[in-house]
């Protein structure tokens, strides 16, 4: 039986005078309901962790995009299946995916409670989450966790037992495409085991999996800076893979009010786009309106507009490079995010 797995949500001795060791704590590191991030996902193969310890310097600046998504803290309430997954403070849904992740987030730590993708495609771990921080955290401190839950994938429903340490095993500075530095992390190793077991079509079925993931945080950035894991899967079925992703940007801060139904006075069409994107908006209180277009690697790449706007824009894009795009709406206390490709 195939899994489908959770996409991540986290200075001494001669190098003092560069470096500050952070801790982390739910106060700077627990997405707030209304954070927003763009999430890039990238090709995994022959990306490593590289090197632990103190004071390092991680250049991952030559990492390869394949699709971009945003991660959205959202209410728990606000979420169809928020009843399944019993514990949650909030979610955090990825538009691209369709995946909504249930999170319980607290001053004493961060946990999964499971996600939801699709009635055949859920985990719920309501009764025993899984720990991925417990505060304050800071570099070579560990812990150790167990968590259960019913995993539901295709036509099976499965018992998952598992278990988790977790240990922060670096601090430094993470380069990132794009010049994007973020210069004081901290990287934390969490090696997670766990087990699927069911009865599929009266055969007892049991797939064991195997991950290790290493995971970068910033004090005061509301969620995983960058994220690399490696999945070895065995028992009735078998596979080697490895999932990347990073956060280079937050596109929507938690305490910004939204107008009550902002998105839909914003059309963007056609989309995908060739040669020209069309731009409607509803200026109803006829105030300045900052259109942007920012790339994958987290910089802006064009101003479409900045002022008082008319209803209806034209954006020329043949001078742009083919790729994914976010398209940033800011008008008072408005933000508006859409995903846009250029073809």
């Amino acid at each position: 039986m195939y899994k489908k797995l959770l996409p991540s949500l986290i200075l001494i001795g001669c190098t003092v005078a560069s470096y500050a060791q952070s801790t982390l704590t739910g106060a700077n590191l627990n997405p707030q309901i209304g954070d927003a991030f763009a999430i890039v996902n990238c090709v995994p193969d022959t990306v490593t962790a590289r090197n632990g310890g103190p004071a390092q310097t991680w250049d991952f600046t030559s990492l390869v995009t394949t699709s971009l998504d945003t991660g959205n803290a959202v209410s728990c309430f606000t979420t169809t299946h928020c009843a399944m997954f019993s514990g949650t403070t909030l979610a955090v849904t990825s538009p691209q995916s369709d995946l909504i992740q249930y999170i319980e987030a607290n001053s004493t730590k961060l946990s999964q409670v499971g996600y939801y993708q699709a009635a055949d495609t859920n985990l719920v771990l309501s009764t025993d989450p899984m720990d991925e921080i417990r505060y304050p955290f800071t570099y070579l401190d560990s812990f150790d966790d167990s968590y259960s839950g019913t995993l539901t994938f295709s036509l099976a429903t499965a018992n998952e037992i598992g278990s988790v340490h977790v240990v922060c095993d670096a601090y430094g500075s993470l380069h990132l495409p794009g010049s994007v530095i973020f210069p004081n992390v901290l990287r934390v190793h969490s090696t997670q085991v766990f087990t699927d077991s069911t009865d599929l079509f009266g055969t007892p079925t049991i797939d064991t999996f195997n991950i290790s993931t290493y995971t970068w945080y910033d004090s005061g950035y509301h969620t995983a800076v960058l994220t690399i894991s490696y999945v070895t899967q065995f028992g009735a079925s078998s596979s080697s893979y490895q999932l990347v992703s990073y956060a280079p940007m937050q596109v929507r801060a938690a305490g910004v009010p939204l107008v009550a139904g902002a998105a839909s006075l914003l059309t963007v069409y056609p989309n995908p786009a060739h040669d020209e994107l069309n731009i409607g908006y509803d200026n109803k209180t006829n105030g300045n309106v900052r259109i942007t277009l920012i790339d994958v690697l987290g910089r802006q790449v064009a101003v479409i507009a900045d002022g008082q706007i008319a209803q209806n824009i034209t954006y020329n894009t043949s001078g742009l490079a083919k790729g994914l795009y976010l398209l940033r709406l800011q008008s008072g206390e408005e933000t508006i995010t859409r995903k846009i490709e250029i073809q």
